[in-house]
C-alpha cells in the first residue's frame, strides 16, 4: 500500500512540476522571444520538448523520466482520445495534461453556462455506472465538483464559475 500511495505523490509532484513549467513559460515567452524561451526549457533536467506556436498562443512542454513521457498543452490542446468523460458543447479546451494513461482537461465557457454545464455533468454522474464517493458544491466562488471510482479508475469533475467563464476540469487516473 505505501509503494502506490509513494508513486501517487511522485505523480502529483510531477504535475505539479509541469504546472509551474507552464507558468514559467508564459512568462518567459512574454519577455522574451520563443526561440530563446523553447531553449531555455528544453535544457532543464528531465524536459524533452518544448514548442511554442506564437500564431495561435499555445505551448507544449513534453518532459521525460523513468515513468513514461509527461505533455502538457496550455492555451488550447484537444481532448485525448478515448477520454472517459464527456465533454459538454461549446467550450473552448485550455489546458491539456497527460502522463501514461492519466489525463487532465480543462474547458472555458461562457459564465452564463454554469447552471448547464452542472445539469450536464449530474446527469453523466448519475448514468455512468461508477461509484460516487464524493460530491462538493459551493457558493463563493460557485462550484460543484465530484469524485467517482470505476473498478480501479477514478474521475473527478468540477464545474467553476468565476465571473464571465465557467469552466470546467476533468481528470481521469486510471489504475
Amino acid at each position: 500500500m505505501f509503494g502506490v500511495n509513494k508513486r501517487r505523490q511522485v505523480k502529483t509532484m510531477k504535475y505539479r512540476w509541469v504546472i509551474v513549467s507552464g507558468f514559467l513559460v508564459v512568462t518567459l515567452a512574454a519577455c522574451s522571444p520563443a526561440s530563446l524561451t523553447e531553449q531555455i526549457l528544453e535544457n532543464q533536467e528531465g524536459v524533452g520538448d518544448v514548442e511554442i506556436n506564437e500564431e495561435d498562443g499555445t505551448f507544449k512542454i513534453e518532459i521525460e523520466d523513468e515513468e513514461g513521457d509527461v505533455s502538457a498543452v496550455f492555451g488550447g490542446g484537444e481532448v485525448p482520445d478515448g477520454f472517459p468523460i464527456p465533454v459538454a458543447d461549446g467550450g473552448t479546451v485550455v489546458a491539456v495534461l497527460e502522463q501514461q494513461s492519466d489525463s487532465t482537461v480543462a474547458i472555458n465557457y461562457d459564465g452564463g453556462d454554469y447552471d448547464k454545464l452542472k445539469a450536464f455533468y449530474e446527469e453523466w454522474v448519475s448514468s455512468s455506472g461508477a461509484e460516487e464517493l464524493n460530491k462538493f458544491e459551493s457558493s463563493a466562488p460557485k462550484s460543484i465538483s465530484w469524485t467517482l471510482q470505476d473498478g480501479n479508475d477514478s474521475y473527478t469533475v468540477q464545474v467553476i464559475e468565476t465571473g464571465e467563464t465557467t469552466t470546467v476540469n476533468l481528470f481521469v487516473t486510471k489504475g
